[in-house]
């Protein structure tokens, strides 16, 4: 398995950076971190500052030039944080660094699928410069053969212990997440799978969760389980409450589109998420 983390070195937030290496880490992980300089963001600007010989102040710079500068960037913040890193680490952790010019979603498809499996990490929080909007995170990770691990910026590492699982306790849930996160094995976590009913709703989901939860057990071999239904008015609202009580190392959404958690993921309701949950989001499909 590798881990893949998408450069946010020009973000406004803390990286994620330190969080995917001690994950990484912890997974037995290589890794790989994409810096990718979409061409059609870059145009020629003037320059306020002479970077080189070659570079007056006040000079208009060409695309090829600003491309050439944004790589040098990269490669010095990359390698400042790398630095600093490794020493607390105190772990052989093999990293790639990838700084090119491309398509970001064209090269993230080919570096996907170059994979058999692995685990993308991206920035909760747009910076402007990758990623210009939360739509845009949303549709490029949806579209990748991979599972997708959104992490708030600076999140501080914690080892997975605690994860809770929203979803509307189908079987075909179960299995989809068995199939998919293996690799979370090396935590033995307790995975808390979650549905949420309203009020007038509650006794039909307690028994469909008391008859799907011997199943359930079973199929989520060898990770610990709890099964708990919630009740509340207001979906998404609910859902961020309980969060905030039980403060999970990670939240796994599960992406089936013929359950009726496929509510959840709509638009509105995504969005609400990512910007209010403050725990790493693991996107199932």
């Amino acid at each position: 398995m590798k881990t893949i983390i998408i450069s946010d070195i020009k973000g406004k937030t803390g990286s994620i950076i330190p969080y995917g290496l001690n994950l990484a880490k912890n997974l037995e992980s290589e890794v790989d971190i994409l810096h990718i300089i979409d061409p059609r963001t870059q145009h020629g600007v003037q320059s306020a500052y002479s970077d080189s010989q070659t570079v007056v102040p006040g000079k208009k710079l060409s695309h090829e030039e600003i491309v050439e500068r944004e790589k040098k960037f990269a490669e010095m913040e990359l390698d400042k944080i790398l630095s600093k890193e490794a020493s607390r680490l105190n772990y052989p952790l093999k990293i790639n660094t990838i700084i090119e010019e491309d398509s970001l979603e064209k090269r993230l498809k080919e570096h996907v699928n170059s994979e058999s499996h692995c685990l993308l990490l991206v920035n909760s929080v747009h910076d402007n410069f990758i990623f210009h909007s939360q739509d845009e995170i949303l549709e490029v990770i949806s579209n990748l053969n991979t599972i997708p691990l959104m992490v708030p910026g600076g999140q501080e590492y914690k080892d997975l212990k605690e994860i809770l699982m929203i979803t509307d306790l189908t079987s075909r849930d179960i299995t989809l997440v068995k199939d998919k996160v293996g690799f979370l094995n090396n935590f033995k976590p307790v995975i808390n799978a979650v549905d949420i009913a309203r009020p007038n709703n509650y006794e039909q989901k307690e028994s469909k969760g008391k008859a799907l939860e011997a199943l359930i057990k079973d199929r989520l071999t060898p990770f610990k389980t709890e099964l708990n239904i919630i009740t509340g008015t207001k979906y998404t609202e609910t859902v961020l409450d309980y969060i905030d009580h039980k403060k999970p190392d990670m939240v796994m959404l599960l992406k089936n589109k013929q359950s009726l958690f496929a509510r959840l993921l709509q638009k509105k309701r995504t969005e609400k998420l990512i910007k209010n949950i403050t725990a790493p989001l693991l996107f199932v499909k």
